[in-house]
């Protein structure tokens, strides 16, 4: 599979350096404020030296909603880590992806619920 493709919707960051393997995506939905719905768009954190995490943003760029990370924990129990913490309470959907092995995650939030943390040791495995 290619590696991850960055764009305005979609945050890759790297396993190792330069290797884009995890492609992140998120969509978003609320009933305030009259309704709204779309994609978190991405800001990538690589020019300040984070190649294994990155944000999203929902209303605006000045408003940073979700920092998300993925870390390599194959010698402790053979997976990958994801881990992400959102400082909201709209209804969201996280996507993340291996574009090594295909195998993907997906962890959602309810509209109007504030959003627990995600610290899933056993997200991915590594083959």
């Amino acid at each position: 599979m290619p590696p991850c493709v960055a764009g305005g919707e979609t945050l890759c960051i790297d396993d190792q350096p330069g290797d884009r393997r995890w492609q992140i995506t998120s969509s978003f939905s609320t009933a305030e404020g009259g309704g709204h719905a779309g994609q978190g768009q991405a800001i990538s954190l690589a020019s300040l030296g984070v190649t294994h995490g990155g944000l999203f943003w929902f209303f605006g760029i000045d408003n940073p909603e979700m920092l998300v990370k993925v870390l390599d924990g194959c010698p402790v129990n053979e997976h990958f880590w994801v881990f992400a913490a959102a400082t909201t309470n709209v209804g969201f959907v996280l996507s993340v992806k291996d574009t090594s092995t295909g195998n993907a995650k997906s962890y959602t939030n309810h509209d109007g619920t504030a959003a627990k943390p995600v610290q899933d040791t056993s997200a991915l495995p590594c083959s």
